[in-house]
């Protein structure tokens, strides 16, 4: 944006006001989000945008909604900083999504207009849906990207996040929001009868809200089975030893150590040990039974013996025994340290599968491996959604050159199937880096589990924050988690690299947590909880309902070609 653009978008006497709130609103926005997380403060923070719903003039010219574009890519630019830090390749991806995530204010302000002038509806109507509209479209168009909402400004208000097992984390933002039109309402007029009665809706269903939410803190069902014991380590190494060939001793090293400190710091073996994402540098390997080795690799592999005894068998045999002995000596290295753990163990490592169904002949996977004590490979989880840009590139399979452009040598592909496993008793699922930061994978993932076996009693959540350094990313993702937790009444444990490792039960609380881009272990107990909620049984369907009134309205304003009198 040159200086030529920001002069013709302030010039006019009649936008400055608006100017003001627009950009204010960005501020006070940002202010209660990470890193300053002002959370009492959401209840004032959409006040200044709330001032644009209600300026009087019927038509708003252009340059209005180009401001709101303005203040609205200023406001997430700010939020999401972070995303700059990995490579300076992301930078644009940060200035990109900005850009398209300023859309929404503008979005905002336009449907909540249309609902009070062309429908009637009051302020405390308008605005909620209008916001939660907007948010519910955010995060689940293009992959969805659910990061920055009003709601999770109330993590800490543990009675009040219990409503998010109703409609999710997006509800609880149309709440704020609800009552921020109350205040807003009673600026200057104070109580009159409208006011008034606004007022005593909006204590009403406020006081509804802390009601269930006591409730639901207060009727925890007690565990049918004892606790696992979980041991969450936290290595903290620098991202730049992840991609480094050389690097397995020094990586391993950094976890094995604080491992089995962790292991003695109790007389009882844990149930389970959790290592972050992609933790495990020697990747797995498996070859489809389909894939023909060439013949200078099953004599390079197998011994002369070993060729010799399996002639009579034919090229199939020696063609098994080969796929065989490459898959093992990836996995020995894996099995070696779980058998001297003691205890199962589920690690994050990347995953290599060698088909000639794939156009590159080879397929690359983020996955999470769980072994037991005798170092047996009991069940693997490849991530189903990888991170856009983050893990894959669109249409890099078809030209490959897209990669040099980013930091990913090549790209992930998508796992299929969903983890449903048992440990200690216990039935686990699991899931890795930013999926816990999407509602609606977290639904299906836990509604899939309970069809199969009545699961799961938690959600193992390994995760790999340190291309971030700390920064507010960390507090975003894990208050996503706590929302996560709420909303399918799940306990979910974390092991972070750089932080947040973490343990949430299934009412939101934050039993155990540990440091910033420090070395840490947790041993932490988990209690299944397994109740059922509402949003597990219709998930985004109220703010759906949100999403088509506003479309609605659009449309018919469309329709009609009028302006908004």
């Amino acid at each position: 944006m040159n200086q030529s653009f920001i002069r013709w978008l302030l010039r006019g006497r009649s936008l400055k006001p608006e100017t003001v709130a627009a950009f204010g609103g960005a501020v006070t926005m940002f202010l209660i989000q990470p890193p300053c997380d002002l959370w009492f403060f959401a209840w004032l923070a959409p006040l200044p945008w709330l001032w644009l719903i209600l300026r009087k003039p019927t038509y708003l010219p252009p340059r209005f909604w180009q401001m709101l574009w303005c203040a609205g890519f200023v406001h997430w630019l700010a939020t999401i900083h972070w995303l700059r830090l990995p490579h300076p390749a992301t930078s644009l991806g940060w200035v990109c999504l900005s850009a398209y995530l300023a859309v929404y204010l503008p979005a905002f302000i336009w449907s909540a207009r249309l609902l009070m002038r062309r429908w009637g509806w009051p302020l405390l109507a308008a605005a909620p849906i209008s916001w939660v509209a907007c948010e519910q479209l955010r995060g689940s168009l293009f992959g969805g990207f659910t990061f920055g909402m009003l709601g999770h400004s109330q993590w800490r208000w543990n009675t009040l996040l219990q409503i998010a097992d109703i409609a999710g984390a997006i509800g609880l933002s149309g709440i704020v929001m609800l009552v921020a039109a109350a205040l807003f309402r009673l600026r200057r007029t104070w109580l009159t009868k409208e006011t008034g009665r606004e007022a005593v809706l909006t204590i009403s269903i406020l006081g509804v809200c802390i009601f269930y939410g006591h409730w639901r803190l207060t009727t925890t069902p007690d565990p049918l089975v004892a606790p696992l014991k979980a041991l969450l380590v936290q290595g903290s190494i620098d991202t730049e030893l992840k991609h480094d060939p050389d690097a397995f001793q020094e990586v391993t090293q950094h976890y094995d150590k604080p491992t089995r400190s962790g292991l003695l710091q109790s007389p009882s073996l844990p149930d389970l040990i959790l290592w972050p994402e992609t933790m495990w540098r020697i990747g797995l390997l498996e070859i489809d039974p389909n894939e023909q080795l060439p013949e200078s690799v099953v004599t390079a592999i197998l011994s002369e013996s070993e060729l010799a005894e399996n002639s009579n068998t034919g090229d199939v045999s020696l063609q098994a025994l080969c796929r065989r002995r490459l898959e093992d000596e990836r996995l020995e290295p894996l099995a070696t340290y779980a058998k001297s753990y003691g205890t199962n163990w589920l690690v994050g490592v990347d995953k290599q599968v060698v088909t000639p169904s794939a156009v590159t002949g080879t397929q690359y996977f983020n996955c999470a491996t769980l072994l037991d004590s005798r170092g047996r490979v009991q069940d693997t989880y490849a991530k189903m959604k990888p991170v856009l840009f983050g893990e894959y590139v669109p249409f890099a399979e078809t030209f490959p050159w897209l990669y040099r452009l980013t930091p990913l040598p090549v790209g992930l592909t998508a796992g299929q199937q969903p983890l449903v496993t048992s440990v200690a008793g216990r039935r686990l699922t699991c899931t890795i880096c930013y999926e816990t930061a999407l509602p609606a994978t977290i639904r299906s993932l836990v509604r899939y589990c309970r069809q199969i076996d009545g699961g799961p009693d938690l959600i193992a959540n390994l995760t790999n924050d340190g291309w971030f350094w700390g920064s507010s990313e960390l507090d975003m993702h894990l208050t996503a988690a706590i929302f996560r937790a709420v909303e399918v009444r799940t306990p979910i444990i974390i092991a972070a690299n750089t932080g947040f490792s973490a343990s949430i039960d299934g009412c939101g609380r934050l039993i155990a947590c540990g440091p910033r881009r420090k070395p840490a272990t947790l041993r932490v107990e988990v209690v299944p909880d397994g109740r059922w909620t509402l949003w597990l049984l219709w998930g985004s369907f109220l703010p759906g309902i949100c999403v088509v009134i506003t479309a609605t309205v659009t449309l018919e304003h469309w329709a009609r070609r009028g302006t908004l009198s």
